[in-house]
């Protein structure tokens, strides 16, 4: 059906936040007020058993943040982190997909975290954490003074569960577990293993039309409606690094990633379904996704570098009605370039996707965008 669809969005925040330090002591503690008008309106013409529907509505957005964080250092070698966060969300229901709705929801959360860095020897760190959070609307997500952080793990994020899948969400509910270990050799080898536990879910409302049947008065049409979904989402990953400094000049590496994720997409509304159609109302599809990175890079005392990569990635898929399959293929980069005196200017070229390798990957596990084809890069950095 076509669609004429427009959303402006107006948002205001403000946000204080006070450091104490006293060895071995830090304390972080802050507030944040967040307040938008999204101006959403929807146009469908006449189609069929679907009426002609123009839909304008006017909702708000509010958010309300306080958090404390700690910092207790009690010997040299152990950083405890603890902490704690309220929010409470005021949101439209529906503003993205038609036909949207004027009505609003409210929703709060109460967010513990906890974190450690041990350093038990000169050259070796273990860091842990484990976080939960709330997420925000819109670009409202991408402001705020909170640390984003705890041990070196990310507690904050726009989305977990892939956009390219599932579209934009709001009001998404994160839970966050990690544990790495950092470790450099006097062969001046650096290895660092790191495993993270991902959790999502929301509960959104979508668009839809109402049908009675029978009609009790002609002309049989729909009538404008929302209806659940919700949306469990789990990543599991495992990342291991591994860097050698052969000499002055020469190094290696190889970074290898491991990512499985976990889709529980349902309509719990939807009770049945007529037989001629293809929607299905509960689904649970999963992913895993391999990635090897191999490189080596030549540094020059005059400036000049060069560096070559190969990237294999792999990946396999179920849960899906038609099987979706995925795919295994190797790519290859090689770039040269030169730094200028104290590193204040620096340009390279390179080629990337040798081979000319295009691929086929679910987005349902994320990933770096590769190229489809063979691809040419030129770039210049000026540092200040």
């Amino acid at each position: 059906m076509p669609l004429d669809y427009r959303s402006e969005l107006e948002m205001y925040t403000a946000e204080l936040q006070q450091i104490w330090q006293h060895d071995p002591f830090k304390l972080i503690a802050g507030g944040r007020l967040q307040y938008g008008e999204f101006d959403t309106g929807n146009q469908l013409p006449d189609f069929f058993v679907i009426p002609p529907t123009q839909t304008n509505f006017s909702t708000t957005f509010n958010r309300a943040s306080v958090y404390g964080y700690g910092h207790w250092q009690p010997i040299d070698s152990i950083l405890l982190i603890g902490g704690v966060t309220y929010d409470w969300l005021k949101l439209p229901t529906n503003f993205r997909n038609p036909p949207v709705s004027g009505d609003e929801s409210e929703t709060s959360r109460v967010s513990p975290k906890a974190g450690i860095i041990w350093t038990p020897w000169k050259d070796t760190a273990i860091r842990g954490a484990y976080t939960r959070s709330l997420g925000g609307v819109s670009f409202d997500q991408s402001f705020q003074l909170e640390p984003s952080q705890i041990a070196g793990f990310n507690q904050t994020y726009r989305s977990l569960i892939p956009e390219s899948v599932v579209g934009a969400l709001a009001g998404q509910s994160f839970e966050t577990m990690g544990v790495a270990l950092d470790q450099k050799f006097a062969t001046r080898t650096y290895v660092g293993i790191s495993a993270e536990l991902l959790k999502s879910h929301v509960t959104q409302e979508v668009g839809n039309f109402d049908f009675v049947f029978p009609p009790p008065n002609p002309p049989f049409s729909g009538v404008p409606s929302n209806t659940r979904e919700q949306l469990r989402f789990q990543e599991k990953s495992l990342l291991v690094t591994v860097n050698q400094l052969v000499s002055e000049e020469w190094s290696f590496g190889a970074q290898y990633r491991l990512r499985h994720a976990d889709l529980d997409q349902s309509f719990p509304d939807v009770t049945s379904i007529a037989p001629f159609s293809s929607f299905v109302a509960a689904t649970h599809p999963k992913a895993t996704l391999h990635q090897l990175n191999l490189f080596g890079m030549f540094n020059h005392p005059s400036g000049f570098f060069s560096q070559f990569q190969s990237v294999w990635t792999a990946q396999s898929n179920s849960g899906y009605t038609p099987d979706q399959p995925g795919d295994d293929f190797w790519q290859f980069n090689a770039f040269v370039g030169y730094r200028f005196p104290k590193r204040m200017v620096e340009i390279s070229a390179g080629v990337l996707n040798l081979t000319d390798r295009d691929y086929k990957l679910n987005p349902l596990t994320l990933y770096t965008e590769l190229p489809r084809e063979r691809t040419a890069v030129f770039t210049l950095k000026v540092n200040f």
